[in-house]
């Protein structure tokens, strides 16, 4: 069996969880004061849960499903795994977990290996999750031991994009088959919050002053893009080094977590302005990504 057949074969296994849903109005009540999730591949449709005007389902389908289809386009080998997929309450609640055997490591005397596990809700008892990365053991209250690679969330009143999802995944999953010793190596290398303000402040968000601002005294980095890189370091460190929903616990921020900051402040492009050419913005934001990690900064930063 080759990769492709067996992408194939685990989506097949998801087949329980890819349902149609629909929020419906209830009848008397005002629908910006609650809305009904139901299935509808059942007569009559089965209620699954009430929820509130800004809820929006995550399917399970798009939590699921396109992560195993860039794992594959990762060359992820999928023909030898564990998996397990399981779903409650008519299918409002489901996870998946998978190791992927072919896929082992050492550190230590602990042996880790490649996993992928996720869970999402439809009744607001879990937000999305899903976690990439080595692991030796995993319960899901995110305390994890082991190397996570990638890590998402997504409330159910947030926008969801599957693909950004996926990509995160796919990116890492890359790292991993090309270049594992400079991942090690940015795992373990501590970098303080000062230290990540400082290197977000002189590449990803510095820009040139004209004589005028020079003169005003006026600061040459934008404060609203390094805020929201500041916010996603810290979000990172917590999920991948402290003790994730439980907070942070003093944990210390890594270059990897630096990394992923700014690949997701390049991919997801949450800040900026309502209108703009979101497509451009990726691109340029994705080669000041390339230019930090050969500044001189980011090597000072790599060889500490």
């Amino acid at each position: 069996m080759n990769n492709n057949q067996a992408v194939t074969q685990l989506i097949e296994e998801l087949q329980p969880l890819r349902f149609p849903i629909e929020m419906r109005n209830i009848p008397g009540i005002p629908s910006e004061l609650g809305r009904q999730l139901v299935r509808t591949d059942t007569a009559p449709a089965t209620p699954i849960s009430l929820h509130k005007s800004r809820y929006k389902p995550i399917s399970h389908t798009d939590a699921f499903v396109t992560s195993l289809q860039a794992l594959a386009g990762a060359n992820v080998d999928l023909t030898d795994v564990d998996m397990k997929v399981e779903s409650s309450g008519n299918g409002a609640m489901a996870s998946v977990d998978i190791v992927f055997k072919s896929h082992e490591i050492m550190i230590g005397d602990h042996k880790l290996n490649l996993r992928y596990t996720a869970r999402n809700s439809l009744n607001q008892v879990w937000k999305y999750q899903s976690f990439f990365g080595w692991f030796n053991n995993m319960c899901y209250n995110t305390l994890v031991s082991g190397q996570k690679l990638a890590y998402t969330s997504n409330r159910h009143t947030l926008k969801f994009d599957a693909e950004v999802a996926a990509k995160k995944i796919r990116k890492a999953a890359e790292v991993v088959m090309s270049d594992k010793p400079t991942f090690e190596r940015w795992w373990n290398t501590p970098v303080s919050d000062e230290k990540a303000v400082d290197l977000f402040k002189n590449t990803l968000v510095k820009y040139p002053l004209t004589m005028a601002q020079e003169m005003s005294g006026q600061g040459n980095h934008n404060m609203k893009q390094l805020e929201h890189l500041i916010s996603n370091f810290q979000s990172e460190t917590q999920q991948l080094h402290g003790q994730g929903d439980y907070g942070r616990n003093g944990a210390s921020g890594t270059l990897w977590c630096a990394f992923q900051s700014a690949t997701a402040w390049s991919t997801h492009c949450r800040d900026a302005i309502e209108g703009r050419n979101i497509h451009k913005l990726k691109e340029q934001r994705e080669r000041k990504v390339a230019l930090m990690i050969n500044s001189p900064r980011w090597k000072a930063l790599e060889a500490a």
